[in-house]
């Protein structure tokens, strides 16, 4: 289900004009939610308890093509196709978005790296709302530096051996929130469901709902 990420990216709700948003509703990037969640399904399913995840090169392969795809910017593909990213190159990668969203006038707040699933990545926010647009138009450009500049950088980080690894040690206190939103959206899920088959299910619900069971769980948080 290569489709976006890219992490977790965050809107922030409209504000007042000259003053900082007050409320900030937490939103996982559509595009590259359904690009980690592919590509995490198919890395984490039949992975026994015990067994280290690994990414299949085709995977990343897979990513690359995307890139090219989609008009991805020509770093981007650099770094895709020397193989492994290094947190170095995938920082890069973020902050030339958000310099991209400054650039066109839209607030970026919370470009810090943290460690909130185990493993370290930058958690931004950026606003609802720019002057002179309407709240699509400023998605949009956002939607658009993110494709060009780093998505697909930021899948492959995400879904690195060690990023994974680190998600599923992290994943046990996130399962019955996720299983819930998957069965309120209509889901026939296990609750021995793998860890790859809730991923799957949540990309396939962001898809055909706009509803994010990840986010909701509070996964990345």
């Amino acid at each position: 289900m290569l489709g976006a990420a890219a992490p977790v990216h965050r809107l922030l709700r409209a504000a007042p004009s000259g003053s900082r948003a007050s409320h900030v509703r937490r939103r996982r990037h559509g595009t590259v939610t359904a690009v980690v969640a592919g590509v995490a399904a198919l890395t984490l399913a039949g992975c026994g308890g015990s067994s280290e995840p690994t990414v299949d090169p085709s995977m990343n392969s897979d990513l690359l093509a995307s890139a090219r795809a989609s008009g991805a910017s020509a770093e981007q593909i650099a770094v895709l196709e020397g193989g492994e990213v290094t947190f170095e190159q995938y920082q890069a990668a973020v902050e030339r978005t958000i310099a991209c969203m400054r650039d066109a006038g839209i607030e970026v707040v919370g470009d810090t790296v943290t460690e909130p699933r185990g493993f370290p990545e930058i958690q931004y926010s950026f606003a609802q709302s720019s002057a002179g647009r309407s709240d699509e138009q400023t998605e949009a450009i956002a939607d658009d530096c993110i494709r060009v500049n780093s998505m697909y950088v930021e899948a492959a980080h995400q879904t690195s051996p060690g990023s994974l690894e680190a998600q599923e040690k992290n994943f046990d206190k996130f399962r019955p929130a996720l299983i819930q939103c998957l069965r309120d959206n209509g889901v026939d899920v296990a609750d021995d469901a793998a860890q790859g088959d809730l991923f799957t299910e949540s990309g396939r619900i962001w898809e055909t709902k706009k509803i994010d069971c990840l986010s909701q769980a509070g996964v990345g948080r």
